[in-house]
C-alpha cells in the first residue's frame, strides 16, 4: 500500500511539472506571445538603428536631441491657471499703489478687464502641452441659464483666436508682461507735447560718467582755505610802495 501510494505521488508530480511547462510553451506560442516578441524585436531593432544613425550623423542627432530637450523644458515650465491668477493679482496690486494720474492707461485698462472677467467667472484656461492659453467666455461655468448650457448655440471653436487674452510660454504670460511695460508712466500727460520733447534718447556713457562724478563730488565735505597767508601777502604788497616812497624822500632831502 505504501509503495503504491508513493508511486502515485511521483506520477502526479511529474504530470503537474509537464503540464506547467506545456502551459508556458502554449502562452509563448500563442498570438499574444508572438505579438509581444515581435514588438520587443522591433523596439530592439529601432534602438540599434538609432544608435548607429547617431554615430554616422552626429549633427542631425544633436539637433533632434536639442529639439526634444527644448520641448521637455517648455512642457516643464508651462504655466498653469494658478500662475496666471497669481500674476494678475500681483500686477493689480502694483497698479493700486500708484495714483490714477501716474499709472499707464493701457496697463490699467487691460488689468481691470482681466479682473472683471475673473470676478464674473468668465476666464478660461487651456493647456497645449508646451504652451497655455487664457481666453474668455460669455457666461460663467456655473451659470444655469439656457444660453450657457445649450451646446447648439454655444460659441464655436473657430472664434477662439478672437477670444484669447494671453499666451503662457516658458514660465511667463507674455501679453500681461507686455501690457505692464512702463506701467508707471501716464501717456496722456505727454500727448500734447511736441515730438522732440516726447522722444527721449538715453545719455552716452561719457555723459553718464561725468554726471556720476559730479554727484560723488557733491557729497564731499567743504574744505575751508586759510586766508591769513593771503592777507599777509597783500599787506606786504601794500607796505612796500610806502617804504620805497619814504626812502626816496629822505634821499632827496639829504642830497639837496
Amino acid at each position: 500500500m505504501a509503495a503504491s501510494w508513493l508511486l502515485k505521488r511521483c506520477c502526479s508530480t511529474a504530470v503537474t511539472e509537464t503540464t506547467k511547462g506545456t502551459r508556458w510553451q502554449r502562452l509563448v506560442n500563442s498570438r499574444a506571445g508572438v505579438w509581444c516578441r515581435s514588438l520587443l524585436s522591433d523596439y530592439k531593432e529601432a534602438c540599434r538603428e538609432t544608435v548607429l544613425g547617431a554615430r554616422e550623423r552626429p549633427l542631425k542627432a544633436s539637433v533632434y536631441l536639442g529639439l526634444l530637450g527644448g520641448m521637455y523644458v517648455c512642457y516643464y515650465t508651462n504655466p498653469d491657471d494658478a500662475s496666471f491668477e497669481t500674476s494678475l493679482l500681483e500686477t493689480s496690486n502694483r497698479l493700486a499703489l500708484l495714483s490714477p494720474w501716474i499709472r499707464s492707461g493701457t496697463s490699467d485698462g487691460h488689468v481691470q478687464t482681466l479682473v472683471k472677467l475673473r470676478n464674473e467667472g468668465r476666464l478660461r484656461y487651456a493647456s497645449l502641452g508646451i504652451a497655455s492659453l487664457t481666453y474668455y467666455t460669455d457666461y460663467d461655468s456655473e451659470s444655469s441659464l439656457y444660453e450657457a448650457r445649450c451646446s447648439a448655440i454655444s460659441v464655436p471653436w473657430a472664434e477662439l483666436p478672437k477670444r484669447v487674452l494671453d499666451v503662457g510660454f516658458a514660465g511667463r504670460w507674455w501679453v500681461l508682461d507686455h501690457k505692464m511695460k512702463n506701467f508707471d508712466i501716464n501717456e496722456e500727460e505727454f500727448k500734447h507735447l511736441p515730438p522732440a520733447l516726447v522722444a527721449t534718447v538715453p545719455p552716452s556713457p561719457q555723459i553718464t560718467e561725468s554726471n556720476e562724478k559730479l554727484h560723488q563730488e557733491s557729497w564731499k565735505a567743504v574744505v575751508m582755505e586759510d586766508k591769513s597767508d593771503g592777507l599777509d601777502s597783500i599787506q606786504k604788497d601794500m607796505d612796500t610802495p610806502v617804504k620805497e616812497t619814504e626812502s626816496n624822500t629822505l634821499y632827496k632831502a639829504q642830497t639837496s
